[in-house]
């Protein structure tokens, strides 16, 4: 059950509080702050949205001095937390930082300490790019994840061929990437990826920005 943080768990969270790990030292392509308390305000990921490329690191350090805070996608696909706080609504303590390889997807998250103020998008648009193949036919190269899923989760992929419709490429699929071979006339492909729970579609990220290329 989702819980909001008042200020008795606020105060239970100080005597409970056991800080944990810290991030890479690598640098992240983006950084969010998690801000705000039940004192103060402000409750909110600080930028909402961020957009990356596919095998960027995103970042979220707690900016507060007292709460704990996550960040968990809408589905529970991902959720980044920790052990700072009263059991049932813990998350990462002041100053601590969670992060998280991305991807292709519109991912949405939120804080499940405060459900209802700190919500965020992560925008990974599919890698694209085309390189010459034998007999002069051109290769269309797409990646959408830097490595394969987490046990129990999977990749949907759509392609798009001029004006045409969405067309399924790959469902339910571990692949991160995947090629197509052309010949003849260039056309503009448009390419979109998401993730999902590999026994339930509806528990699924929203697809990812449009990528398009001419190949």
């Amino acid at each position: 059950m989702r819980l909001r943080y008042g200020v008795a768990a606020v105060l239970v969270g100080v005597l409970l509080a056991v800080p944990v790990g810290a991030a890479r030292d690598a640098k992240p392509a983006a950084e969010v702050n998690a801000e705000g308390n039940a004192f103060t305000g402000g409750l909110k990921f600080d930028p909402a949205k961020v957009s990356v490329k596919v095998g960027q690191v995103v970042r979220w350090t707690n900016t507060d001095f007292l709460v704990p805070h996550t960040a968990t996608e809408d589905h529970q696909l991902w959720n980044l937390t920790g052990t700072y706080g009263p059991p049932g609504i813990m998350g990462f303590g002041p100053g601590e930082s969670r992060e998280r390889v991305f991807e292709a997807g519109t991912q949405h998250y939120y804080c499940q300490v405060h459900p209802q103020q700190m919500h965020g998008v992560v925008a990974v648009p599919v890698a694209l790019s085309v390189r010459k193949g034998s007999n002069g036919t051109r290769v269309l190269v797409m990646r959408w994840a830097s490595r394969a899923p987490v046990k129990g989760e999977a990749f949907d992929v759509q392609v798009k061929r001029g004006g045409g419709k969405w067309t399924t490429f790959q469902r339910d699929t571990r692949s991160a990437s995947a090629k197509l071979t052309r010949q003849g006339r260039k056309t503009t492909f448009s390419v979109r990826a998401r993730l999902r729970d590999a026994k339930d579609a509806s528990r699924a990220t929203g697809w990812s920005p449009l990528a398009t290329v001419s190949a």
